[in-house]
């Protein structure tokens, strides 16, 4: 018989511990970076395919100031619109679709996105119309033609950049002094894909700023900008829907509106450098291979590491 104080040792007991080592966390480090790349990648080659399809239907034409406007608005509005309703109204009334390429794990109260009204479209329409003369206006044309290899590359550091821009905003929209600009993009914790139009006037005009900074600096080819426009559309889109795609592997920014605080750039690679992040929970597939090669190669100790244990 067994004295009080003393337990029989269980297998689990007696297991060794499993040591991290320098070695691992370098696996890890390399496997976030891959992780965080492969959507820059995915963002600089849609957007030179769109880029290349806009040069070739264009090409023959002369667009005075006035068409590459309206142009410009066309493919933004058209493209928001399009892609957004055929998330909300195809893919996730179609439940085998939708537990698919769900990639929520918080969940959170139901929140119905309003109908969209006359009114609101006139108005967000007149505002994104605003918004294209005056980008076009102030910032200088310039003509890169339709090479594969330096389209990618201006595109590839675009997205780079971009997101830092918008990391830097959105980190300081969540300080005090500004967070009432904020306040009505975060009236939904049940993000769908329209709430990413969600947002004050004021926040429009500084997110918009961030996002074609690179623009002011190096000037724009209009079929560089109308390609951007309608594959940042489509990223951000996907990014408030709750669902992974193609852009989106994992619950990155569906974090950010349940919690609130951290996860402000576009996708997670600035906040991992200024640590910030929410660590997500990753979506492995065929359309992501980093998440799905870390499924597969990471040993389970080094998973921890990535989980902030």
């Amino acid at each position: 018989m067994l004295s009080p104080g003393f337990h029989t040792p269980s297998p689990l007991n007696n297991r060794p511990e499993t040591t991290v080592t320098s070695k691992d966390k370098l696996t890890v480090k390399l496997f976030n970076l891959f992780f965080e790349i492969e959507f820059f990648i995915k963002v600089a080659v849609a957007c030179t395919l769109v880029q290349q399809l806009i040069y070739w239907l264009s090409n023959k034409f002369h667009f005075d100031f006035t068409a590459e406007v309206l142009l410009y608005w066309l493919i933004g509005s058209v493209s928001f619109y399009s892609i957004g309703i055929f998330i909300e109204k195809v893919l996730k009334t179609n439940q085998t679709w939708r537990e698919r390429f769900n990639v929520r794990v918080k969940k959170v109260r139901e929140q119905p996105f309003p109908e969209f009204t006359a009114k609101g479209i006139l108005v967000g329409e007149i505002k994104s119309l605003a918004a294209a003369a005056i980008i076009l206006y102030l910032a200088p044309e310039v003509h890169r033609g339709n090479s594969w290899l330096l389209n990618f590359g201006w595109f590839f550091a675009r997205i780079i950049v971009a997101d830092f821009c918008f990391y830097v905003t959105h980190r300081l929209f969540h300080q005090k002094f500004l967070q009432d600009i904020h306040l009505k993009h975060h009236e939904f914790l049940d993000s769908s894909s329209f709430v990413a139009g969600h947002k004050s006037l004021l926040e429009y005009a500084i997110v918009t700023i961030a996002d074609v900074l690179p623009v002011f600096v190096f000037g724009y080819d209009i079929t560089q900008l109308c390609a951007w426009t309608a594959i940042g559309n489509a990223y951000n889109l996907e990014g408030h829907s709750s669902l992974s795609i193609f852009f989106i592997d994992s619950d990155f920014h569906d974090l950010h509106h349940s919690r609130f605080k951290g996860n402000y750039g576009i996708q997670g690679f600035w906040d991992r450098i200024f640590n910030t992040l929410n660590h997500p929970t990753k979506k492995p597939g065929i359309m992501f291979p980093a998440a799905a090669l870390e499924k597969n190669f990471l040993k389970p100790s080094c998973k921890n590491i990535d989980n902030g244990n």
